[in-house]
């Protein structure tokens, strides 16, 4: 079993903290026009550190 430290540091790190879900959106329009990205993309909010974060999937994050 993970401790809760193992699963929040796994989620958060790396990951650029976006304080609003406005924000979070705009840097998904900036990768899709800089690096041409085609992938499906959400913004999401973390459970852990209460920010927005950026992510590949469904919408199960949201």
């Amino acid at each position: 079993m993970s401790s809760k430290r193992r699963i929040r540091r796994k989620s958060c790190t790396g990951k650029i903290r976006h304080t609003t879900e406005a924000e979070a959106r705009q840097h998904i329009g900036a990768l899709v026009h800089r690096k041409g990205w085609t992938g499906r993309m959400n913004a999401y909010r973390c459970p852990f550190c209460n920010g927005w974060h950026v992510g590949h999937g469904g919408r199960r994050w949201q």
